[in-house]
């Protein structure tokens, strides 16, 4: 990523007057809360099994069916440029932010193609969806169940 104005270590938000920098460092990738874990509370809910985290493929998808051979990944809308309402335009270093939201597009298309060569189905929710459930779910299984008929073939 380019260079950003200003000092990051320095320069207070109004998140608890924590520095810039300070703020983006707690920003988890992984096992967030409306994200992840929501996933995976209703996946308990719905008897949804199979799945394992933390596999180590390209991209650490978040959820995976290694005998099934589908991943899934949970993408957030700001950080994977998704066009929802919730991708908000950045108002400070807007060029920046829009330079590194496309370099995770382009990161995500890479790792989707790397993943499919290597024989994975490869979903992905946004973090939006989750908002309806039930739309999530009935894609997710609707993937699981078409994989196990071919699995049986």
């Amino acid at each position: 990523m380019g260079h950003w104005p200003g000092q990051a270590n320095n320069q207070k938000t109004t998140f608890g007057n924590l520095s810039r920098s300070e703020l983006m460092s707690r920003v988890r990738s992984t096992g967030n809360q409306t994200t992840e874990t929501r996933l995976k509370i209703l996946f308990r809910k719905e008897g949804i099994k199979g799945w394992r985290r933390h596999i180590r493929l390209p991209g650490k998808p978040d959820f995976a069916w290694p005998e099934l051979g589908i991943v899934l990944f949970v993408d957030g809308c700001f950080w994977h440029g998704h066009n929802c309402g919730k991708n908000l335009f950045p108002k400070t270093n807007p060029e920046e932010w829009l330079s590194k939201i496309a370099g995770n597009k382009r990161r995500d298309r890479r790792v989707n193609r790397q993943l499919r060569k290597m024989g994975w189905s490869v979903l992905r929710v946004w973090e939006c969806q989750l908002r309806e459930p039930e739309f999530c779910l009935n894609r997710i299984k609707k993937a699981l169940s078409s994989q196990r008929i071919r699995n049986l073939d």
